[in-house]
């Protein structure tokens, strides 16, 4: 039997893309017959854009040229790369202004560099990033609306990313030689660093009942990366930190209404922490003025050692290619702390960064993308501490985002 391609038809309107998607994780008579589906999965990428009084280009404007954009109605396009032969990737709907979405049957490989290649490498354009406070507010909601006998996933990683040999055991740091770089260290396997990866699935009463008992035990799980939203019927929609989704479902439709949701969430909890945080200046009679706004507060469990703290500076805020998409100048206050004139790589916007042992503080200014917090948190989250306290001014994080949970009910 012939693999799946992964390509999509080249269809000529949302009905008939959506007919298609609707039955496509059904089995065919062949696949039956042979007990083996040759499909691929249907991945969506959601992403972010900016908020919508900010100046940004036309939707199809923000790919690259060897990029096709067919317009099939208001808000949904047909995707052809030139890279791919001119094969159908996928499909781009602007599910929310804000926050389009990229659909794909490619493997998962291919959808992820494919993902990789056009979005990171554009300011215009990021992912979204499901904080572990987003992703329990969302398992919150999945037990208020599941049976306690459905099968629920949850997924928790946390990878002391950032943690140096003086931080591990004489065993351990014996191993390393000390002639290669820091970057590269993980990389030949002279560093055994803390990793901790925990999949669990099971029914909901079970992991109702358990999981605040495995939380208090171990901290890395706090850092929930994965969460499994129950579908009406079978399967469910599968959500990741990295703001993509597979849908495990046997209903397109119903995939799409799940993501929906899911975006609705982040542009409250996103929109909410701009309001509160960025920093503006208000004219106050003839000659002064006050300052509007707050600083996040993004504080670790226990102080970093000075090693770590230089290792996070080093690879995390100074190198090109830092998981946090964060660049700037960096100065040093001391052993443990810099200030960072930092710019974030989605929309090139400044924003003001201190960075101690005990903390991270980011000072916004008016028009700095509200994606900046969540990547922050969850890269923090998996890569140097999973406990940690986030404050938005005075207001907790984990609250803010259960606020804009309830104000969608």
């Amino acid at each position: 039997m012939a693999t799946d391609s992964g390509y999509l038809p080249r269809l000529q309107s949302r009905e008939a893309f959506v007919d298609h998607l609707e039955g496509y994780t059904e089995p065919t008579v062949a696949e039956l017959r042979d007990g083996k589906l040759t499909r691929k999965l249907l991945k969506t990428y959601m992403l972010e854009t900016a908020r919508h009084d900010h100046a940004t280009p036309e939707l199809a404007a923000l790919f690259p040229p060897h990029i096709q954009m067919h317009r099939l109605d208001d808000t949904l396009y047909r995707v052809e790369d030139a890279t791919h032969e001119g094969r159908v990737v996928g499909l781009l709907e602007a599910l929310e202004e804000r926050h389009p979405v990229f659909y794909t049957t490619l493997a998962a490989d291919d959808s992820n560099k494919w993902v990789r290649q056009v979005v990171d490498r554009n300011p215009w354009l990021d992912r979204l990033w499901l904080s572990s406070p987003i992703l329990f507010e969302l398992w919150k909601y999945v037990q208020r609306t599941t049976p306690a006998h459905r099968y629920v996933r949850l997924g928790f990683e946390h990878e002391a990313w950032y943690e140096t040999a003086s931080d591990l055991s004489d065993t351990d740091a014996a191993e390393i030689d000390d002639d290669e770089p820091a970057d590269d260290e993980a990389a030949h396997g002279f560093v055994e660093r803390r990793r901790s990866k925990v999949a669990l699935t099971e029914r909901l009463g079970v992991l109702q009942e358990k999981l605040p008992q495995f939380r208090d035990l171990y901290d890395p799980m706090h850092s929930l990366v994965q969460l499994q939203i129950p579908s009406g019927s079978r399967g469910g929609h599968l959500l990741y930190h990295d703001g993509h989704a597979t849908n495990r479902s046997d209903s397109f439709v119903e995939h799409r209404s799940a993501v929906a949701q899911v975006l609705g969430l982040y542009r409250r909890i996103t929109e909410h922490s701009e309001d509160q945080l960025w920093v503006d200046t208000i004219e106050v009679g003839e000659d002064g003025f006050t300052v509007k706004g707050a600083p996040v507060t993004i504080g670790f469990r226990q102080p970093l050692s000075e090693a770590t703290f230089n290792r996070f500076v080093d690879l995390g805020l100074e190198r090109r290619t830092s998981r946090l998409r964060i660049g700037g100048y960096v100065t040093r206050r001391g052993p443990t702390k810099v200030h960072v004139a930092a710019i974030d790589r989605h929309l090139w916007q400044p924003f003001l960064l201190e960075v101690t042992s005990k903390q991270l503080v980011a000072v916004l200014p008016r028009g700095t993308c509200g994606n900046t917090i969540h990547r922050l948190v969850t890269n923090v989250q998996r890569l140097l501490d999973p406990s940690v306290d986030v404050w938005l001014g005075n207001e907790r994080y984990d609250t803010a985002v259960e606020n804009s949970m309830l104000a969608a009910a």
